[in-house]
């Protein structure tokens, strides 16, 4: 009978940022090669004005605050589990997308970056198809 209302409890946390969490997936793929080149910066810095609230800090500050996680070897795990149990998958498709986006803003896919981004997608539960699609939509640009 107590089980019932434990898992009602449980339904109702509110999960965490999943925007901030692609960001800082994004800032993983960018500092593959480690350096972040300032093509990869501003897509970055775009997203952060663009997706997340800045009324308590500014994009350049949430940016220091991702670069500061990545410091501490976040496990790509965390990240990716927060996506999965609370993406949707076109939503999924669309972080996939962001990270081609970042990996091509200097106009050279380094390995290390593809590696992530593969590596993101499998855990995400994304085809390879869509992958290579979605791939090819950026490198083409």
């Amino acid at each position: 009978m107590f089980n019932i209302f434990k898992k009602k409890k449980a339904e109702t946390q509110k999960p965490k940022n999943l925007k901030l969490i692609s960001l800082c997936l994004a800032f993983e793929v960018a500092n593959a090669d480690d350096a972040i080149d300032s093509r990869e910066k501003e897509i970055i810095l775009d997203r952060i004005r663009n997706s997340l609230d800045l009324s308590i800090l500014t994009e350049k500050e949430i940016f220091e605050v991702i670069k500061e996680e990545s410091d501490k070897k976040v496990s790509f795990y965390d990240l990716i589990y927060e996506m999965n149990m609370n993406l949707s998958k076109d939503e999924k498709i669309d972080v996939l997308k962001m990270l081609w986006e970042v990996a091509y803003a200097d106009q050279i896919l380094d390995v290390g970056e593809e590696k992530i981004i593969r590596r993101s997608a499998e855990m995400l539960g994304i085809k390879p198809s869509i992958v290579l699609k979605t791939k090819d939509q950026f490198k083409a640009e």
